[in-house]
């Protein structure tokens, strides 16, 4: 009954408009006044959960994949796959989902996933008559990869909070998320070849593809090193991420 009343008072004040954040603090510090303990120990309890070195990857890789954004790497990144996959059925929307794939692997992030190659695709797939919801759509999706491809941050958190070992909660996620990236490549393809109308991008030659290669490849050997290094034993989460903010 109390877990009922508490969850409806957390519904009740986000329902209301208060941020997330203050209405979990606001009501835990209610609750553990209420419950007769010493409201000091609500900055002990923060401190003791934050004080963790590992959780110095979460802004380091945060700060790297800005880095990259500001940078132009999703332009570099999302040039080369495409000159690769872009006379396939739906191959823009293919090279949206790879690129989501590789850049994951090196920001850990959903959201700047989604961000970095959003700003080079969607007005490409756009221009090229995709719909503006197929796009935004294929975009939010391939941007949840981050969260399933190494080094991912969610992952970091939960291993801190669950203290589960973080290397083994990558070498699980990793087999999904490319699975995933795998079942949404093959979708973009029957979703292009159904419905049709879009206009392929033409085959680049080799040239042009050595030459799209060679400039994103600084991009993927930051992926391998990150990763490749996680999965080695070469360097923990945490220096992983400092390793990739220097190679960014």
């Amino acid at each position: 009954m109390t877990a009922l009343l508490i969850l409806a008072l957390l519904l009740l004040l986000l329902a209301i408009g208060v941020p997330v954040a203050f209405a979990l603090g606001g009501l835990g510090l209610i609750l553990l006044i209420a419950g007769g303990f010493s409201p000091l120990m609500a900055p002990q309890a923060l401190l003791s959960t934050v004080d963790n070195f590992i959780l110095l990857a979460v802004p380091l890789f945060l700060l790297m994949s800005n880095i990259l954004l500001k940078g132009g790497i999703g332009r570099d990144l999302f040039a080369a796959v495409q000159a690769w996959v872009g006379h396939w059925p739906g191959g823009l929307a293919v090279a949206t989902i790879i690129s989501c794939a590789l850049f994951s692997a090196i920001s850990g992030s959903s959201v700047a996933t989604a961000a970095t190659v959003g700003t080079v695709a969607i007005p490409e797939m756009i221009a090229r008559g995709y719909e503006r919801r197929f796009v935004l759509g294929l975009l939010a999706a391939g941007g949840t990869l981050g969260i399933l491809i190494p080094p991912s941050i969610p992952m970091i958190i939960y291993g801190v909070v669950t203290e589960e070992s973080i290397i083994s909660l990558f070498l699980a996620g990793i087999g999904p998320g490319l699975l995933l990236a795998s079942l949404f490549v093959l979708y973009a393809m029957a979703h292009a070849a159904w419905f049709g109308g879009y206009t392929p991008s033409p085959r680049a030659s080799w040239r042009e593809r050595r030459v799209a290669t060679l400039r994103a490849l600084p991009t993927l050997v930051l992926a391998v090193v990150v990763v490749g290094g996680l999965y080695l034993g070469a360097f923990t989460p945490t220096e992983a991420s400092a390793v990739g903010f220097a190679g960014s």
